[in-house]
């Protein structure tokens, strides 16, 4: 992906903010929990556990001819680790040639064994490290598994120089102590690195015990303290990803912004569920049983956009960078500007 497609696809992300803000009022972004499946025992996730609900393929890719349909521009796909799925890479080759913008989230074990399948059908690859070293592993719970991430970051580079690489680290006690290693790290890899604090969510509906991750997250004044490195390693390696008043709203100690999360995106669960983030228990609808118009254009979306907006729980920069764009906030977009463009 060259640097004329990387800007437009930023005045397309502008025109679909102006779009859904002014005009349609309807999300226009997949964040696709595809799987639950993952062999790593990361304590901060939330999210692993077994996904017996898993969708055929074919299904999958009908959801996305209707999204596309109804106006829906890009597509990111998680986990669990989402190369478990054995139809992923027939999923990418779908929502590229419905014209989405697409991209995986992985924690890299299994790269070097699928990285020329994954990189022809893909915009933008995130990859997870914590750990600037094998130390990595003990924090995963899986041997070999940052040797693998690394080794299978350099074959991607080199199988498509172009494709957007990302690397991605959740912060907490475990690991905090390596921001500067991780960063020096991005900058040998020549890729760029997103910080984020432990999202802990709604921890009492967290799969597999999953409400622990509580517990890892830095108690006020070390996150504090931590984010303040971070917003001056920052001032000195262009590498780092995060808007600085992504940075600053740690460094006060009071994360309060605007929630817009709802408006932007869609959270698909493994069985189809859109996830209704304020109480997982009572999802939106199912895009494998309903409708996807109905589902975005219905009274519990309306709620729950509006009700959004006066929650601020959700810590991962995802949230907050997109809801800070939403509010055109004029920092936040020149740091995605510089994401999409460099």
């Amino acid at each position: 992906m060259n640097r004329l497609r990387r800007t437009w696809l930023f005045v397309g992300a502008i025109k679909s903010v102006i779009k859904s803000r002014f005009w349609s009022h309807r999300p226009f972004f997949v964040s696709h929990l595809i799987t639950t499946r993952c062999f790593a025992k990361c304590p901060t996730c939330l999210w692993r556990g077994n996904s017996p609900e898993e969708k055929d393929t074919a299904k999958v890719i009908e959801f996305y001819r209707e999204a596309r349909q109804e106006g829906f521009v890009s597509t990111t796909f998680w986990g669990g680790e989402p190369l478990l799925r054995e139809d992923i890479f027939d999923i990418l080759k779908a929502c590229q040639k419905l014209g989405l913008v697409t991209g995986v989230i992985t924690n890299g074990y299994l790269l070097p064994k699928y990285y020329r399948q994954l990189v022809a059908h893909l915009d933008f690859l995130i990859v997870s490290i914590d750990i600037p070293s094998q130390e990595h592993d003990r924090l995963r719970g899986v041997e070999g598994i940052f040797h693998n991430a690394i080794e299978g970051l350099k074959l991607v580079k080199a199988e498509n120089p172009r494709l957007k690489i990302f690397l991605n680290s959740v912060v907490s006690k475990l690991n905090y102590p390596h921001v500067e290693g991780l960063t020096h790290l991005a900058e040998s890899l020549e890729t760029s690195i997103t910080f984020e604090s432990v999202n802990t969510g709604q921890p009492e509906f967290a799969r597999n015990g999953g409400a622990g991750v509580v517990d890892f997250r830095l108690p006020g004044e070390k996150e504090k303290q931590l984010f303040r490195r971070i917003r001056l390693l920052k001032a000195k390696h262009s590498c780092i990803n995060n808007s600085t008043s992504y940075l600053k709203l740690f460094e006060s100690g009071k994360v309060n912004y605007r929630c817009h999360a709802p408006k932007i995106s869609i959270r698909v669960e493994p069985n189809g569920d859109v996830t209704n983030c304020l109480d997982r228990r009572d999802p939106i609808g199912n895009v494998y049983q309903d409708k996807l118009g109905s589902i975005i254009r219905g009274r519990k979306m309306r709620w729950l956009q509006q009700a959004a907006e006066r929650c601020c729980r959700c810590v991962d920069s995802g949230t907050i960078e997109s809801s800070l764009f939403w509010d055109f906030n004029p920092e936040a977009m020149l740091s995605a500007f510089r994401l999409f463009w460099r």
